[in-house]
């Protein structure tokens, strides 16, 4: 063990000291590959670069003690997020509210001759209006379960004006897992939104599961494809491309767009991050990937 740990700090050392070179440690990379080969088998999802109407730039990233003031502060305030925690909390598996983390950002001007495709999405949270706006995005992750290749846990994004007044807000839990074991980029397979303080069923779309212990490893759940057959809470139920229920995971679309654009690029955060969630607030993802992130929000959580 302490002769494979020296090993894997080598090559993280080495992959610090030459950006965008080849992580190259066979012991080290035979041991992760073994471990992602225990993973579920599922496939990946289609990823787009879709045109980005507004670009996203300033991108940053938050961590540590402010972001879970904050979250504790909107557990108080905001009655989504409280239904979204309390649903984990009545499971008796508490969100990891320290280990939150937030990526923000800037919007840019609409670039012409994009302005004018239809929303995808209506803004249920607030008072419908014939178009929204806002200039800054923030995307706050709170993780139940941070484990390699899987994050599950609740999300919550943040529309706001040029004021710093919220003008949109999307709550939801999610699961994303990294299909592909040698591509940086996550899918979602599950999203159960939040309106009005009540945690919705999971969005049924093609590729994704609908009954999710949420707080449990994949591993250790039993999926099934069966969709009429009785349904006890340890199944998980896939959803076959022939039934769509209503809703669209807007958290689905957003990684399928981000990672569309940057889903190589954060190949090389992989020495450090060994594969987690965690990359997300790496340097190295925020300078191939970050910006890129904002802009995806704004194309599909919020049009």
């Amino acid at each position: 063990m302490r002769l494979l740990a020296k090993r894997t700090a080598i090559c993280v050392v080495v992959l610090i000291a030459f950006t965008g070179g080849m992580l190259v440690c066979p012991p080290a990379v035979a041991t992760l590959q073994s471990t992602k080969s225990q993973k579920k088998q599922i496939k990946p999802q289609k990823r787009e670069k879709r045109p980005l109407r507004r670009a996203g730039k300033d991108f940053k990233i938050k961590k540590g003690s402010e972001v879970a003031a904050k979250v504790r502060k909107l557990k108080e305030t905001n009655k989504n997020v409280r239904a979204a925690l309390k649903l984990l909390e009545d499971k008796k598996r508490t969100p990891k509210v320290d280990a939150s983390f937030s990526i923000n950002g800037s919007l840019g001007s609409l670039k012409a001759g994009l302005n004018n495709r239809p929303r995808l999405f209506q803004n249920v949270s607030f008072e419908q209006q014939s178009a929204i706006s806002g200039d800054y995005i923030e995307i706050i992750f709170i993780p139940v379960l941070s484990l390699d290749m899987e994050w599950q846990g609740t999300v919550i994004s943040d529309l706001y004006d040029s004021g710093g007044n919220v003008v949109g807000e999307y709550v939801a839990e999610s699961v994303l897992i990294m299909p592909e074991p040698n591509l940086y980029a996550w899918d979602e397979i599950y999203e159960a939104p939040v309106y009005d303080g009540v945690v919705e069923p999971a969005i049924a779309e093609p590729g994704m599961f609908t009954n999710v212990d949420l707080g449990v490893p994949l591993d250790q759940q039993f999926l099934s494809i069966e969709m009429n057959q009785a349904n006890p809470s340890s199944i998980v139920r896939f959803v076959p491309a022939s039934y769509v229920q209503g809703g669209s995971a807007r958290l689905r679309a957003w990684a399928n767009c981000t990672f569309g654009w940057c889903g190589g690029a954060g190949i090389n955060c992989v020495g450090t991050s060994l594969w987690s969630a965690d990359a997300l607030i790496s340097s190295c993802f925020a300078s191939g990937c970050g910006d890129y992130t904002i802009g995806c929000a704004w194309e599909t959580i919020w049009q």
